[in-house]
Protein backbone atom coordinates (compact mmCIF):
# COMPACT_ATOMS: atom_id res chain seq x y z
CA UNK A 1 0.00 0.00 0.00
CA UNK A 2 2.95 2.47 0.80
CA UNK A 3 4.34 1.70 -2.95
CA UNK A 4 1.04 2.47 -3.92
CA UNK A 5 0.82 5.64 -2.52
CA UNK A 6 4.30 7.13 -3.12
CA UNK A 7 3.51 6.38 -6.99
CA UNK A 8 0.27 8.19 -6.53
CA UNK A 9 2.31 11.57 -4.97
CA UNK A 10 4.72 11.57 -7.51
CA UNK A 11 2.81 10.92 -10.72
CA UNK A 12 0.75 13.86 -9.32
CA UNK A 13 4.37 15.59 -8.56
CA UNK A 14 5.14 14.85 -12.00
CA UNK A 15 1.74 15.39 -13.80
CA UNK A 16 2.38 19.35 -12.06
CA UNK A 17 5.23 20.12 -13.08
CA UNK A 18 4.97 19.24 -16.90
CA UNK A 19 1.83 21.43 -16.25
CA UNK A 20 3.86 24.39 -14.77
CA UNK A 21 6.69 23.74 -17.51
CA UNK A 22 3.78 24.62 -20.21
CA UNK A 23 2.44 27.40 -18.75
CA UNK A 24 5.77 29.09 -18.05
CA UNK A 25 6.95 28.17 -21.47
CA UNK A 26 7.14 31.52 -23.85
CA UNK A 27 6.60 29.69 -27.26
CA UNK A 28 2.87 28.92 -26.24
CA UNK A 29 0.76 31.40 -25.67
CA UNK A 30 -3.07 30.26 -25.67
CA UNK A 31 -4.48 33.24 -23.80
CA UNK A 32 -3.55 35.67 -27.09
CA UNK A 33 -6.20 36.57 -29.53
CA UNK A 34 -6.17 37.88 -33.20
CA UNK A 35 -8.49 40.88 -33.78
CA UNK A 36 -9.52 40.90 -37.42
CA UNK A 37 -7.66 44.08 -39.72
CA UNK A 38 -9.70 46.99 -40.92
CA UNK A 39 -9.04 49.58 -43.03
CA UNK A 40 -10.60 52.73 -42.42
CA UNK A 41 -11.88 54.52 -45.47
CA UNK A 42 -9.66 57.53 -45.24
CA UNK A 43 -6.59 55.73 -45.44
CA UNK A 44 -7.34 54.47 -49.67
CA UNK A 45 -3.96 54.20 -50.22
CA UNK A 46 -3.34 50.84 -47.54
CA UNK A 47 -5.97 48.86 -49.47
CA UNK A 48 -4.32 49.46 -52.99
CA UNK A 49 -1.53 46.27 -52.23
CA UNK A 50 -4.76 44.10 -51.42
CA UNK A 51 -7.05 44.58 -53.87
CA UNK A 52 -4.95 45.34 -56.80
CA UNK A 53 -4.10 41.61 -58.13
CA UNK A 54 -7.34 40.61 -57.88
CA UNK A 55 -8.45 43.78 -60.20
CA UNK A 56 -5.66 43.25 -62.66
CA UNK A 57 -7.24 39.34 -63.37
CA UNK A 58 -10.76 40.59 -63.65
CA UNK A 59 -12.20 42.89 -66.18
CA UNK A 60 -13.15 45.65 -63.44
CA UNK A 61 -13.51 47.91 -66.72
CA UNK A 62 -16.71 46.20 -67.87
CA UNK A 63 -19.50 47.84 -65.89
CA UNK A 64 -23.40 46.11 -64.62
CA UNK A 65 -26.21 46.38 -66.49
CA UNK A 66 -28.85 48.22 -63.83
CA UNK A 67 -31.77 48.60 -66.58
CA UNK A 68 -33.43 46.65 -68.91
CA UNK A 69 -31.30 47.23 -72.17
CA UNK A 70 -30.92 44.80 -74.79
CA UNK A 71 -27.59 43.64 -75.44
CA UNK A 72 -24.81 41.87 -76.82
CA UNK A 73 -21.65 40.91 -75.66
CA UNK A 74 -19.39 41.18 -78.37
CA UNK A 75 -15.64 40.54 -77.12
CA UNK A 76 -12.40 41.71 -79.03
CA UNK A 77 -8.58 41.62 -78.80
CA UNK A 78 -8.40 45.21 -76.57
CA UNK A 79 -12.00 46.04 -75.90
CA UNK A 80 -15.22 44.61 -74.65
CA UNK A 81 -18.50 45.93 -76.12
CA UNK A 82 -22.43 45.84 -75.38
CA UNK A 83 -24.08 46.24 -78.78
CA UNK A 84 -27.60 47.32 -78.95
CA UNK A 85 -29.61 46.30 -82.45
CA UNK A 86 -31.95 48.20 -81.28
CA UNK A 87 -29.90 51.20 -81.63
CA UNK A 88 -27.96 49.98 -83.93
CA UNK A 89 -25.27 51.54 -81.75
CA UNK A 90 -22.96 50.21 -78.57
CA UNK A 91 -24.62 50.83 -75.40
CA UNK A 92 -20.55 51.02 -74.39
CA UNK A 93 -17.36 49.60 -75.39
CA UNK A 94 -15.03 49.04 -72.57
CA UNK A 95 -11.27 48.85 -71.99
CA UNK A 96 -8.25 49.01 -70.21
CA UNK A 97 -5.65 51.07 -71.59
CA UNK A 98 -1.76 50.65 -70.79
CA UNK A 99 1.28 52.56 -71.15
CA UNK A 100 2.57 49.46 -74.01
CA UNK A 101 -0.90 50.27 -76.47
CA UNK A 102 -0.45 53.79 -76.28
CA UNK A 103 1.31 53.65 -79.35
CA UNK A 104 2.79 51.26 -82.10
CA UNK A 105 3.88 50.25 -85.30
CA UNK A 106 0.09 49.65 -87.03
CA UNK A 107 -0.86 53.04 -87.94
CA UNK A 108 -4.79 54.17 -88.53
CA UNK A 109 -3.63 54.70 -92.27
CA UNK A 110 -2.76 50.90 -93.07
CA UNK A 111 -6.40 49.46 -91.92
CA UNK A 112 -7.34 46.61 -93.42
CA UNK A 113 -4.06 44.82 -91.99
CA UNK A 114 -4.00 41.67 -94.10
CA UNK A 115 -2.59 38.18 -92.91
CA UNK A 116 -0.55 36.20 -95.48
CA UNK A 117 -3.82 34.21 -96.77
CA UNK A 118 -6.05 37.86 -97.59
CA UNK A 119 -7.61 37.34 -94.41
CA UNK A 120 -8.22 40.33 -92.72
CA UNK A 121 -6.64 39.96 -89.63
CA UNK A 122 -8.78 40.22 -86.37
CA UNK A 123 -12.23 40.75 -88.69
CA UNK A 124 -11.84 37.66 -91.61
CA UNK A 125 -13.13 37.53 -94.77
CA UNK A 126 -14.72 40.84 -96.00
CA UNK A 127 -15.99 41.60 -99.57
CA UNK A 128 -16.75 45.21 -100.62
CA UNK A 129 -20.49 44.79 -98.69
CA UNK A 130 -18.69 44.43 -95.93
CA UNK A 131 -15.94 46.32 -96.28
CA UNK A 132 -15.70 50.00 -97.05
CA UNK A 133 -12.50 52.60 -96.45
CA UNK A 134 -11.14 50.92 -93.82
CA UNK A 135 -14.74 50.18 -92.21
CA UNK A 136 -16.34 47.10 -91.39
CA UNK A 137 -19.27 45.38 -91.25
CA UNK A 138 -19.58 43.48 -88.17
CA UNK A 139 -20.97 39.97 -88.99
CA UNK A 140 -20.78 38.75 -85.10
CA UNK A 141 -23.65 41.65 -84.68
CA UNK A 142 -27.15 40.71 -84.26
CA UNK A 143 -29.65 41.82 -87.11
CA UNK A 144 -30.73 44.23 -87.44
CA UNK A 145 -27.27 46.09 -87.67
CA UNK A 146 -25.31 48.71 -88.97
CA UNK A 147 -24.40 48.41 -92.51
CA UNK A 148 -21.45 50.55 -94.63
CA UNK A 149 -24.53 52.30 -97.20
CA UNK A 150 -26.01 53.60 -93.82
CA UNK A 151 -23.15 55.89 -93.41
CA UNK A 152 -23.90 59.26 -94.76
CA UNK A 153 -23.74 62.45 -94.33
CA UNK A 154 -26.64 63.99 -93.02
CA UNK A 155 -26.12 65.75 -89.88
CA UNK A 156 -22.20 66.22 -90.35
CA UNK A 157 -21.92 62.88 -88.76
CA UNK A 158 -18.40 61.15 -88.60
CA UNK A 159 -18.00 57.31 -87.46
CA UNK A 160 -17.26 58.33 -83.67
CA UNK A 161 -14.88 55.56 -82.43
CA UNK A 162 -15.79 54.42 -78.60
CA UNK A 163 -12.47 52.86 -78.68
CA UNK A 164 -10.49 54.88 -80.85
CA UNK A 165 -7.78 53.70 -83.44
CA UNK A 166 -4.68 55.66 -81.60
CA UNK A 167 -5.02 53.01 -78.50
CA UNK A 168 -4.93 50.20 -80.62
CA UNK A 169 -1.07 51.28 -82.77
CA UNK A 170 -0.14 48.04 -81.00
CA UNK A 171 -1.55 45.36 -82.54
CA UNK A 172 -2.83 44.80 -86.33
CA UNK A 173 -5.93 42.82 -85.21
CA UNK A 174 -6.55 45.11 -82.34
CA UNK A 175 -5.93 48.50 -85.00
CA UNK A 176 -8.57 46.47 -87.21
CA UNK A 177 -11.30 45.07 -85.07
CA UNK A 178 -11.33 49.38 -83.41
CA UNK A 179 -13.06 49.79 -87.17
CA UNK A 180 -16.14 47.39 -86.30
CA UNK A 181 -19.17 49.16 -86.82
CA UNK A 182 -20.54 48.19 -83.32
CA UNK A 183 -17.27 50.52 -82.21
CA UNK A 184 -18.84 53.13 -83.83
CA UNK A 185 -21.80 55.58 -83.09
CA UNK A 186 -22.72 58.50 -85.09
CA UNK A 187 -20.61 61.73 -84.02
CA UNK A 188 -20.70 65.09 -85.13
CA UNK A 189 -17.72 66.14 -87.21
CA UNK A 190 -16.53 68.57 -84.93
CA UNK A 191 -16.57 66.56 -82.06
CA UNK A 192 -14.85 63.83 -83.72
CA UNK A 193 -12.03 65.78 -84.04
CA UNK A 194 -12.21 68.43 -81.37
CA UNK A 195 -13.37 67.79 -77.75
CA UNK A 196 -13.20 63.90 -77.75
CA UNK A 197 -10.13 63.51 -80.10
CA UNK A 198 -8.52 65.92 -77.59
CA UNK A 199 -9.90 63.58 -74.51
CA UNK A 200 -8.56 60.50 -76.45
CA UNK A 201 -5.39 61.91 -76.47
CA UNK A 202 -5.30 63.19 -73.09
CA UNK A 203 -6.67 59.42 -71.80
CA UNK A 204 -3.46 58.39 -73.72
CA UNK A 205 -0.87 60.66 -71.62
CA UNK A 206 -2.62 59.23 -68.42
CA UNK A 207 -2.41 55.70 -69.36
CA UNK A 208 1.40 56.39 -69.89
CA UNK A 209 2.11 58.76 -66.72
CA UNK A 210 0.10 55.81 -64.43
CA UNK A 211 0.93 52.45 -66.32
CA UNK A 212 -2.40 51.86 -67.16
CA UNK A 213 -6.25 53.40 -66.75
CA UNK A 214 -9.79 51.59 -67.55
CA UNK A 215 -11.99 53.10 -69.54
CA UNK A 216 -15.66 52.74 -70.64
CA UNK A 217 -17.23 55.23 -73.37
CA UNK A 218 -20.58 55.37 -75.00
CA UNK A 219 -23.90 56.88 -76.03
CA UNK A 220 -26.54 58.70 -74.84
CA UNK A 221 -30.21 59.30 -75.99
CA UNK A 222 -32.94 61.24 -74.97
CA UNK A 223 -35.94 59.57 -75.38
CA UNK A 224 -37.65 59.36 -77.70
CA UNK A 225 -34.85 59.15 -80.09
CA UNK A 226 -35.34 61.25 -82.52
CA UNK A 227 -32.63 61.80 -84.92
CA UNK A 228 -31.18 58.46 -87.25
CA UNK A 229 -28.56 58.24 -89.46
CA UNK A 230 -29.35 56.31 -93.03
CA UNK A 231 -31.65 53.60 -94.54
CA UNK A 232 -31.05 51.28 -90.93
CA UNK A 233 -31.80 54.19 -89.15
CA UNK A 234 -29.00 54.41 -87.02
CA UNK A 235 -29.92 56.21 -83.56
CA UNK A 236 -27.70 59.53 -83.49
CA UNK A 237 -26.58 59.80 -79.85
CA UNK A 238 -27.61 63.18 -77.68
CA UNK A 239 -24.75 63.34 -75.67
CA UNK A 240 -21.80 60.69 -75.00
CA UNK A 241 -19.82 59.87 -71.99
CA UNK A 242 -16.25 58.50 -70.65
CA UNK A 243 -15.53 57.04 -67.67
CA UNK A 244 -11.92 56.97 -66.29
CA UNK A 245 -10.09 55.20 -63.81
CA UNK A 246 -6.66 54.77 -62.20
CA UNK A 247 -5.87 52.42 -59.84
CA UNK A 248 -1.67 53.78 -59.32
CA UNK A 249 -1.03 55.64 -56.10
CA UNK A 250 -4.42 56.92 -54.56
CA UNK A 251 -7.39 55.20 -56.36
CA UNK A 252 -9.00 58.16 -58.22
CA UNK A 253 -12.03 57.95 -60.91
CA UNK A 254 -13.49 60.69 -63.12
CA UNK A 255 -16.34 61.06 -65.83
CA UNK A 256 -16.74 63.49 -68.80
CA UNK A 257 -20.05 63.40 -70.55
CA UNK A 258 -19.89 65.38 -74.25
CA UNK A 259 -23.03 67.16 -76.16
CA UNK A 260 -23.09 65.52 -79.76
CA UNK A 261 -23.02 69.35 -81.39
CA UNK A 262 -20.57 71.39 -82.86
CA UNK A 263 -19.95 73.70 -80.01
CA UNK A 264 -16.89 73.98 -78.65
CA UNK A 265 -16.25 71.49 -75.28
CA UNK A 266 -13.09 72.08 -72.98
CA UNK A 267 -12.36 68.78 -70.84
CA UNK A 268 -11.89 70.65 -67.85
CA UNK A 269 -15.61 71.85 -68.45
CA UNK A 270 -16.98 68.36 -69.55
CA UNK A 271 -16.14 66.60 -66.38
CA UNK A 272 -18.24 65.30 -64.07
CA UNK A 273 -18.66 62.77 -60.85
CA UNK A 274 -18.67 58.91 -62.31
CA UNK A 275 -21.73 58.93 -59.91
CA UNK A 276 -23.47 61.63 -62.63
CA UNK A 277 -23.59 59.02 -65.41
CA UNK A 278 -24.62 56.13 -63.24
CA UNK A 279 -27.29 57.98 -62.61
CA UNK A 280 -27.94 59.13 -66.67
CA UNK A 281 -27.00 55.91 -68.25
CA UNK A 282 -28.31 52.99 -65.60
CA UNK A 283 -25.00 51.28 -65.70
CA UNK A 284 -22.95 50.45 -62.32
CA UNK A 285 -19.46 51.24 -63.31
CA UNK A 286 -16.15 49.97 -61.45
CA UNK A 287 -18.44 47.68 -58.99
CA UNK A 288 -15.72 45.19 -58.25
CA UNK A 289 -13.85 47.42 -56.56
CA UNK A 290 -14.30 47.42 -53.07
CA UNK A 291 -17.69 49.47 -51.71
CA UNK A 292 -15.59 51.65 -49.54
CA UNK A 293 -13.52 52.90 -52.36
CA UNK A 294 -15.56 52.96 -55.80
CA UNK A 295 -18.22 54.89 -53.27
CA UNK A 296 -14.91 57.77 -52.58
CA UNK A 297 -13.90 57.59 -56.09
CA UNK A 298 -16.92 57.71 -57.96
CA UNK A 299 -18.30 60.99 -56.53
CA UNK A 300 -14.78 63.38 -57.23
CA UNK A 301 -14.25 65.38 -60.31
CA UNK A 302 -11.21 66.86 -59.43
CA UNK A 303 -9.35 67.25 -62.77
CA UNK A 304 -6.49 68.24 -60.52
CA UNK A 305 -5.55 65.38 -59.43
CA UNK A 306 -5.14 63.70 -63.01
CA UNK A 307 -2.33 66.00 -63.89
Amino acid sequence: MKKIIIIFFVSIFFIAFIVGRCNNDDSIDTTQSVAPTTVPDETINTVIPQITTSVESSAVEIPSMQKNIQSQMLYRLAYTTSYNYKTKCPNWVAWHLTSEHTDGQFPRKGVPYYSNDGIVEGVGYVTQETCRNGYFVDLEAEEPRQQLSDWTRDYNMSHGHMCPAGDNKWDKAAMNQSFLLTNMCPQDEKLNGGGWKKLEEKCRTWANQYGGIYIVAGPIFNKPITRTLGEGKIAVPDAFFKVVLCLEGTPKAIGFLYKNDSSSQLIRDCACPVDNIEDLTGLDFFFSLPDDIENIVESDANLAKWN
